[in-house]
Order: C-alpha cells, then structure tokens, then sequence
C-alpha cells in the first residue's frame, strides 16, 4: 500500500479551517494558523527549528499500517482523518536544528467523544515504543484509576497482537502487562495512581487520557517530572471537556489558549 502525502494533507486541512471549508473554533483557527506561519517563520537554514517531512510523514505511516481493534471497523487498518494528521504531523515533524531533539515537549488535545482518541494514542504508542529511534524507551499510559490506565494500553497490546509483521520486524514481545523490545530494552506499560508508584521513571513517551478527569494534579506533575531526564520526551495529553475549572486540565487548557493568543510564550 502506497503511503499518503501527510504534510500535504495537513497543509490542506490548515488551508480549508482558515478558509472556511471545515468548521472550526477559534482554538483550531489559531492553532493551524500558527502551523503556517512556522513553516514560514523557520524556513531559513540558520533557523531555531526545523521541519522535517520525513519523520512528520513517518509516524503518520507507522499508524496507518496498525489495525482497529474494536466495533465494525477491527481488523481493518486505520486510516488518520486530516485533522488526526495535521495534530500528528505538527507535533513529531519539528526537531530543535541544534541537536535534533523534538520542538515540542507536550501535546493537549482536546476533542469529543467518539472521534477515536484511544485508537489514535495506541498508534502513538506504539511507535514511540518501537519506531522512535529511543534506546530503552518507557512508554507509560497514565491515569487515576487502572481501568483509565487499561484503555490506551489494551488497544496497543490488541494492535500488535494482530499484527504479526510488527512483531516481526522489531521483535516485539506481548506480555501480560507490557509490551517488550528486548534489543532496544523498551517498555510499554499502564501505570495509575492506584496500586503503583509513579516515582522513579524515566519516560520516553507520556500518554494521559482524560486529563479532566484527574481530580488533583498528583499524577500530572509526577509524569512531567519523569520527562525531564530525555531529550526526545513527549508528553501526549488528550482530554474531552470537563466541568471543573479549578482542576489541573483547566489550568493545562488555560496555558494553551494563551500560548496560541500569543500572550505567553513558552
């Protein structure tokens, strides 16, 4: 299966919010707004950042290649609605020119329900786990609670369960409660505030799940931390809407709006 031209589908997606085409909230408006006008701003060759259409295509195709695991779509592959790509491809293509690290350190998406965040973030998982070029890589997918912990997780170890030439190729291993690279010594796991300690990681790539549903900031802040000890470390937040503006997701959302106003720069 040939692969898809995903920068030109995020440019595209960019370009029909801005226009009109797909309705939009001012939050989209700005963020895909701020998209073009890096690519603009970052283009020279002595620029801060760089964007590289090859690993933002990358991760896009390594997530296609992966399957649904649930409802009428299992078992067929996945295939990234634009808004899915734009999100994907912003976040893994730019890299800091200096030492190639990632540019952005965290992600907070925030959608409705039933628009495929769980599948979306096993996908991102996965590759961090297998195909981000991280010796000894700890994915963890975070929550209050196991079950929320469970879900992200569950979807991964389904995808590669069936997924035999994944398995294959970077010779995963699906355990019990993890999955396993033994030549890389990579992890994915589901940790949660109930029944394991947080303290002591040293995460690659951070999955949380509905953030709005954390009731303090305990686990948040821990999971930052456990960031900070990788150049190429991600946290990836995604979250439907919540009630409670005075919680750690709120705080979280408010940091984001007055990034993308540009009131803040961070």
């Amino acid at each position: 299966m040939a692969s898809r031209d995903y920068c030109g589908i995020a440019r595209q997606y960019a370009a029909d919010v801005l226009g009109g085409k797909i309705p939009a909230c001012k939050w989209v408006k700005l963020a895909v707004d701020r998209q073009l006008t890096d690519l603009k701003t970052y283009a020279g060759d002595r620029s801060l950042y760089v964007f590289d259409e090859n690993e933002a295509n990358r991760v896009c195709k390594f997530i296609e290649l992966l399957t649904h695991t649930k409802g009428e779509l299992a078992g067929t592959r996945i295939h990234l609605e634009p808004w899915q790509v734009f999100i994907l491809t912003t976040v893994f293509g730019w890299l800091r020119r200096a030492d190639g690290g990632r540019r952005y350190r965290r992600a907070y998406v925030e959608v409705p329900r039933g628009n495929g965040k769980s599948t979306l973030l096993s996908g991102v998982g996965l590759y961090c786990l297998v195909a981000d070029r991280e010796g000894g890589a700890e994915v963890y997918s975070f929550a209050t609670t196991r079950d929320q912990a469970k879900i992200v997780f569950g979807d991964a170890k389904v995808m590669a369960e069936r997924n035999a030439p994944l398995r294959n190729k970077f010779g995963l291993q699906v355990l019990a409660n993890a999955l396993y690279v033994p030549t890389s010594n990579s992890t994915f796991q589901a940790k949660s505030a109930e029944g394991s300690t947080l303290d002591g990681l040293n995460t690659h790539l951070a999955i949380i799940d509905e953030l709005h549903a954390h009731k303090t900031r305990a686990v948040y802040d821990v999971v930052e931390t456990s960031t900070g000890k990788r150049k190429n470390s991600l946290m990836f937040v995604i979250t439907t809407s919540g009630f409670d503006t005075s919680g750690i997701c709120y705080e979280v959302r408010t940091m984001v709006t007055k990034v993308l106003e540009k009131s803040v720069v961070d």
